[in-house]
Formats: C-alpha cells, sequence, structure tokens
C-alpha cells in the first residue's frame, strides 16, 4: 500500500519596483521582506538585476530572463531544475524539485501596464465593452502566450503555479456586490476570466471570497488616493497581483497580502522598508505526492 505524504510550500509574488531602486538600500530590504515573509518560492517582477543579486543574499537557486525592466525572475530555496522564458513577454517558466523529490511548476508574469482598465472606467467612463476588448487586446494576447506554454502541463495535472502583476483587476472583485465601489461598474475582466476558463484558481480569493470583506488591494502602497499616479485625480486602489494554481493534489490553506512596515506615499517613499510600489500577496499550500 503506497502512503501519501504532503509537501507545504509558501510562495510569494513581489513586484520589487525596478528592482529595489526607488528606496535607499533597496536589495537588502528586498531580501528582507522575503525572509520575513516565509516564502520558499518568490516570483519577482522589475527584476533587471536582483533577481541573483538577493538569491545570493540569501544562498537560494534563480532564474530570471533579461527582457528589459519590466522582466521577471523566479528564486528558490529548492532546485530549479529546469527554465525557460515566454517568447514575446516578460514571462518564466521554471521546474522546482521539492524536497520529496516532487517537481512543480512555477510560472511568473508581468503583463503591460497602459492603457489601464479602471482610469478607462473610473476617469474616461467608457462603455464596458471599450473596456474589455482594450484588455482583451492590451493584456489577453500576452496571457494567451503564456497560458499556450502552461497548456500541456495543465492537461497533465501537474502542481502549477502561476504568478505576477498582472496590471489588471479581477472579475471575481467588480461584480454585483462590488459595484458600488466602482461607479456602478461591473467588469468580467479577461485576463482573471482567461486564467478562471484555463482551470487556474485565484489563490487569494479561494481562502477570502468576499472582495468587500476582504478586498486584499495590492496597488498601490506609496501610490494612495491621495499620492495618485501621474496626473490623475486620485489612484483608484485594487487587488491586480495574483497567485494562481492547478492540479487535483494542491490545496490552499492561506493566502495574505504581505508589506513590511508602513509606507509612506509617494514623494515620501526614499526611505520605506517596503521598498515597493505593490504590496506583495503570500500563499500557502499542500501538495499531496502523487
Amino acid at each position: 500500500m503506497t502512503q501519501t505524504t504532503t509537501d507545504t510550500i509558501k510562495i510569494m509574488t513581489f513586484n520589487t519596483w525596478l528592482g529595489g531602486e526607488a528606496v535607499h538600500d533597496g536589495v537588502n530590504k528586498i531580501a528582507r521582506a522575503v525572509e520575513l515573509s516565509g516564502a520558499d518560492i518568490v516570483g519577482f517582477q522589475e527584476t533587471p538585476d536582483p533577481g541573483k543579486a538577493v538569491a545570493e543574499k540569501l544562498g537560494w537557486h534563480y532564474y530570471q530572463n533579461q527582457e528589459g525592466r519590466a522582466n521577471c525572475s523566479v528564486i528558490s530555496k529548492y532546485p530549479i531544475i529546469e527554465a525557460v522564458h515566454v517568447d514575446g513577454m516578460s514571462a518564466v517558466l521554471t521546474h522546482i524539485q521539492l524536497p520529496s523529490g516532487q517537481v512543480v511548476l512555477i510560472a511568473d508574469a508581468h503583463l503591460y501596464y497602459d492603457p489601464y482598465g479602471p482610469y478607462w472606467a473610473l476617469f474616461d467612463h467608457k462603455p464596458v465593452d471599450e473596456i474589455v476588448a482594450m484588455e482583451q487586446e492590451a493584456r489577453g494576447r500576452e496571457l494567451e502566450l503564456v497560458l499556450r506554454d502552461l497548456a500541456p502541463h495543465l492537461a497533465s495535472d501537474m502542481p502549477l503555479f502561476l504568478m505576477g502583476d498582472f496590471n489588471a483587476p479581477s472579475h471575481l472583485d467588480w461584480g454585483d456586490d462590488t459595484k458600488s465601489l466602482h461607479e456602478g461598474y461591473v467588469v468580467r475582466w479577461p485576463v482573471s476570466a482567461m486564467a478562471e476558463e484555463a482551470g487556474l484558481l485565484d489563490s487569494y480569493r479561494m481562502v477570502h471570497p468576499d472582495p468587500a470583506a476582504m478586498p486584499g488591494l495590492t496597488w498601490s502602497t506609496v501610490h494612495t488616493p491621495e499620492h495618485p499616479w501621474g496626473d490623475n485625480p486620485f489612484e483608484p486602489q485594487d487587488r491586480i497581483d495574483f497567485i494562481y494554481y492547478h492540479g487535483s493534489r494542491v490545496t490552499v490553506v492561506n493566502a495574505e497580502v504581505f508589506v513590511v512596515g508602513e509606507p509612506k506615499g509617494f514623494g515620501s517613499h526614499e526611505d520605506n522598508e517596503w521598498p515597493s510600489d505593490h504590496a506583495a500577496v503570500v500563499s500557502t499550500f499542500q501538495i499531496a505526492t502523487a
């Protein structure tokens, strides 16, 4: 009789805001944040260099692509046994071997930021169909590339995790129950809908299903409503950083938005202990061995 065992892993997605360059001593602050989170595996976005630097400080394994300032990297306590980047966008796919010997797939993506859907809704008051069409063109095409490369693994039921800064909200957060928070808008945001239709589960919403009670805001720690981006009249706060998962043997047991300290708003942010303009997301999973 085969005995089933369980691996427990904690995964973090973390946009590092130009690799920590926006704050003093950014690389060390990124490394400290990872340590404080207790994560085993981290998907970084905006890490032109610090992916390697942070991994080396922690004594971890790493892989990063070289696609410019928006690029992605994965760092891991456990060996990265295979890694590739996704052609045509900023995303990486890595296979990581856990101490039990089982292998999980970690995908990390950074979707393009402009144009930004909530601005079209809340500032420009565009019709929903125009917003959805724009999102499909701007970020849906990018996610299609990621899902194309993930498709064989999704079909195999391999434990799989897709994380990143998607620069788009979730349809799970912009429904009828929360339309009063969004000037009456109800939007089936294409990127989150595509992930759902591919069989991926949103770890934060699986643990916290009520978006009104637990909004899980990740944008922004420094561009608060009072410290907007650019010339915006205010800054809409939203959940745009995600950890999705797939696999019949995978269970999410906890998910949280993670920030160190109390970040000051943009313009007074240079000494923040938290090095990013995004909050991170940290989710804990149990994976039964095959």
